[in-house]
């Protein structure tokens, strides 16, 4: 366990207002010296102290304890179960008990809360010497008790003063207060180790699943019809839902229909034709006409077929007013639409893109020189611009590794490796992304979790707990990720910790200005 954090709380008086505050003390002067003389300033050194124990988080401030003077200890809970959140402790009391070598003891009360969160039992030794302070939680449901170790009551005020060496500080720190954690969403997490997949970075794409998108196109040049209900973009269709027709231009429907039946009919001559060629060949018929009666026997059967089907263009659904079928290809939605009732269409003109992204492909680009290592591939993590969240593709989310390209791209020299997964709703096909292929072997090293790290000015940035209200602004330098987690090569050591949820918040505030450094009343 980390030894408790012990910090002078000092005092200043900008130098600018020190002649008004001399001209207000002189004022005033004569009326204290009438009989409301001045309290002396409590010569004894500030203490605090930060502590995780049994679910409870404490952070105390309190005067060095000196024989025979109250010392208020302004004890800040916070309830840190998951389902709690680190919110702060809204009921119960504080017994603190001063337990000494001897096996003697002296205990001190706080019956309700100072507010929320916030205990002030007063600790009044009787006795000098070095002690444990236990501070007991009864009466909320994270009742449970902390103990501070180490803790020294000082025979006399000179004795704490003298006793209690001045830490300096070996780096700045940014305060964000209690009461300003526990009304935003604020964790904290210590900096361990922690097994992690090695990976490739790539460069990624999103993609329908192949077979869920479809285009409809003109087939000829003709006039657009729709039905009641005109297809736009984000519809959703089902799949062989007619979405409209497209008449052909020119000609009427009678039109086609006598020209099919003069096709037929000289069909059946050309039939007859043949036949008799067959059968008066060789005898009779040279070889030459025998083959120009089958060319056009050929000839009349796709003049038959063509007209056909430009009769067929003219029937159809009447809810479209016929013509050529517009129906979607697959479940979905329509992704783009270029459809107005009645418009004039070209041949092989784009009307309607349907697709369906309940499932969505990830294409992520493997460099060459490691196509040999994303052979083995197990998964990957990915994240799209303007979004923060990253995405896991593994055995357990439910994604699958499709495939792994079987050749190189000669513009890119990059080889394609493809993963499938359920789309949570928010991602879109044609999003680029940054890729985390997961290869090799799984190893153990000192990782935060990935909400602790902020952009700051384009750094990679974490906050380093220091005391319960102030905290290191630290620079690191990142390595894999997997889920949640991110291996740390620099700027974090072991057993540290970071704050996992609110390091955005701290940010913003300490830009602002909004939260002081350190120090409030109570």
């Amino acid at each position: 366990m980390r030894s408790p954090v012990r910090t002078p709380l000092l005092l200043f008086l900008p130098l600018a207002l020190l002649p008004l505050a001399l001209l207000l003390g002189s004022c005033g002067a004569d009326e204290h010296a009438a009989g409301h003389p001045e309290e002396p300033e409590d010569p004894r050194p500030d203490l605090a102290v930060t502590l995780y124990q049994g679910g409870l988080e404490l952070f105390m401030e309190y005067p060095a304890f000196v024989v025979g003077e109250p010392s208020p200890l302004i004890a800040h809970f916070t309830d840190t179960s998951p389902e709690a959140g680190f919110a702060w402790v809204t009921s119960g009391r504080i017994t603190a008990t001063l337990l000494f070598a001897d096996g003697t003891s002296e205990a001190f009360f706080a019956d309700e809360l100072l507010r929320n969160g916030i205990f002030k039992p007063v600790v009044k030794p009787t006795r000098a010497g070095s002690a444990t302070l236990s501070l007991v939680l009864e009466g909320h449901p994270a009742a449970g008790e902390v103990r501070v170790d180490d803790v020294f009551v000082h025979p006399t005020v000179d004795a704490a003063v003298a006793g209690t060496p001045q830490e300096e500080a070996v780096e700045p720190t940014v305060g964000y207060l209690k009461e300003s954690q526990w009304k935003t969403l604020y964790a904290t997490e210590p900096a361990g180790l922690r097994p992690i997949r090695g990976g490739l970075q790539a460069t990624g794409q999103l993609k329908a699943v192949a077979g869920q998108a479809g285009e409809l196109v003109a087939p000829f040049a003709g006039r657009l019809v729709t039905p009641v209900r005109v297809p736009h973009l984000g519809m959703a269709v089902r799949r062989g839902e007619l979405l409209g027709s497209v008449l052909p231009i020119g000609g009427d429907r009678a039109e086609a229909e006598f020209t099919l039946r003069r096709a037929e009919a000289e069909l059946q001559v050309t039939l007859r034709q043949a036949e008799r060629a067959e059968s008066l060949h060789p005898e009779v018929i040279s070889d030459r006409e025998l083959e120009s009666a089958r060319a056009a026997l050929e000839v009349g059967r796709a003049q038959v077929q063509a007209t056909k089907r430009r009769l067929a263009a003219w029937s159809g659904d009447s809810e479209a007013g016929g013509g050529f079928e517009l129906r979607a290809p697959v479940d979905g939605v329509i992704s783009w639409a270029d459809v107005v009732p009645g418009q004039v269409v070209n041949a092989g003109q784009r009307l309607l893109s349907v697709i369906n992204a309940d499932r969505l492909w990830l294409e992520a680009r493997v460099f060459e020189s490691q196509a040999v290592q994303v052979e083995s591939a197990t998964g990957a993590m990915f994240s799209v611009s303007g979004d923060s969240e990253r995405f896991l593709l593994d055995d357990s989310t439910g994604a699958r590794l499709v495939a792994v390209g079987a050749a190189i791209d000669p513009m890119t020299r990059t080889v394609p490796v493809l993963f499938e997964f359920a789309n949570p709703g928010s991602l879109k096909p044609g999003m680029f992304a940054k890729v985390t292929v997961f290869v090799g072997d799984t190893r153990d090293v000192l990782a935060v979790p990935l909400s602790a790290v902020v952009d700051d000015n384009g750094f990679q940035t974490v906050y380093v707990m220091e005391g319960g209200e102030s905290f290191f602004k630290r620079r690191v330098s990142l390595g894999a990720v997997d889920g949640g987690w991110a291996e740390v090569l620099a700027g974090v050591v072991v057993g540290e910790r970071v704050v996992s949820r609110g390091a955005y918040e701290i940010k913003l505030s300490t830009a602002s200005g909004a939260i002081p450094e350190h120090g409030h009343q109570h």
